[in-house]
């Protein structure tokens, strides 16, 4: 089966969830299959491994009233009649491509609706809205990575009911060995991973840390991934955590799981997600999860972490105190977590997947 994946967003996310999603999927695929990948020039930190993997492109040349018509008139309609599916990576696709080129079926993963949902809280949130609209009417079946996210598409589109199913994501992270509690608890550190604009909540979870950090010197705030923007450091300078937060910019997956490990708790306060890897890898690594009780957060983290309402200030507050000690009702928490991600892996991800499709070849035929 030769299968498009439009590459879109290996150009726009280095590192992150969506990218995991199809460096996982592309490698799980079985070696008859024949996976080709568009518009991707570094695949960053996720890069997807498959025998049969082609990137195929066209590299224009000079005089281009010659090379634009023998890309669109010749190469382009050979490369897409020899597909069996199309799966892009995002909403909207990379240069030279449009939704219509395309006649074989589509699958198309939807993550949320947050662009939708909080659409002044995210720049560009119109044009997203746009493609995405036009991806999920064009698509011949969805997939959505949590019932949230399905419930919300549903709401919307009430005629692709039928045509969905919900395929949870994995953790990439092997279940590891516990750490001395003296490692972990002589200097208290929370961990926050992941993006942090607009609906993540980063700037309450800074006023949540600093309250509790005035009653309990010795804790610390530890975030992975981009550097802090300029407004960042500002509100950490004025809430006076200076010297409590540090920050970990882009860790590979090795430094990523030894940061989990050597932490108390991660603490993730998103006021919306579609999915959320980073309990998932918490749990995985040991780390008592602290997250929001909102969207698809609960699917996830079901009793295997600390959910709390990711607009009441003072519940952060107490639980960073509560925790920063250790404790029983940690050791607890964490073993139900160990049992909540055996049930997740990218293995039970991509054999779903292959299951849609393997069902939309057979409609084809």
């Amino acid at each position: 089966m030769r299968i498009l994946y439009d590459g879109r967003v290996f150009q726009f996310q280095r590192a992150g969830g969506i990218n995991r999603i199809f460096s996982e999927l592309i490698s799980g695929l079985p070696p008859d299959y024949h996976p080709l990948i568009t518009g991707v020039e570094n695949f960053g930190e996720n890069v997807p491994s498959h025998p049969n993997l082609e990137q195929p492109r066209f590299k224009l040349f000079r005089p281009g009233r010659i090379s634009v018509p023998l890309r669109e008139r010749w190469w382009k309609p050979r490369l897409l009649g020899s597909l069996d599916l199309f799966h892009p990576t995002y909403y909207d696709l990379t240069a030279g491509y449009a939704l219509s080129d395309f006649k074989c079926p589509m699958v198309l993963t939807v993550y949320d609706f947050i662009y939708a949902i909080y659409p002044k809280l995210t720049e560009g949130s119109e044009r997203v809205i746009h493609d995405q609209s036009a991806a999920i009417r064009k698509a011949d079946f969805v997939v959505c990575i949590s019932k949230a996210t399905e419930n919300d598409l549903l709401e919307r589109f009430p005629e692709k009911q039928g045509k969905t199913v919900v395929v949870y994501l994995g953790s990439s992270f092997e279940v590891q060995a516990p750490l001395p509690e003296q490692a972990i608890f002589e200097n208290p550190t929370f961990i926050f991973v992941g993006g942090r604009g607009g609906y993540k909540n980063f700037l309450f979870l800074l006023r949540a840390f600093a309250k509790a950090s005035a009653v309990n010197s010795r804790i610390r705030l530890r975030v992975a991934g981009a550097p802090l923007t300029e407004e960042e450091r500002w509100q950490i300078y004025f809430l006076g955590i200076s010297d409590k937060v540090d920050v970990a910019i882009y860790p590979n997956e090795q430094t990523l799981m030894n940061l989990y490990r050597s932490s108390v708790a991660l603490v993730y306060p998103s006021l919306h997600e579609g999915f959320g890897i980073p309990p998932l890898e918490a749990m995985a690594c040991r780390t008592l999860v602290i997250a929001s009780n909102t969207t698809s957060l609960p699917e996830v983290v079901g009793d295997g972490g600390i959910m709390l309402d990711p607009t009441r200030e003072n519940d952060w507050t107490e639980c960073f105190l509560k925790f920063a000690n250790g404790g029983r009702d940690r050791d607890s928490v964490i073993e139900r977590g160990l049992e909540r991600v055996s049930k997740f892996s990218w293995k039970n991800t991509v054999n779903q997947h292959l299951a849609i499709y393997r069902q939309l070849s057979r409609n084809r035929e």
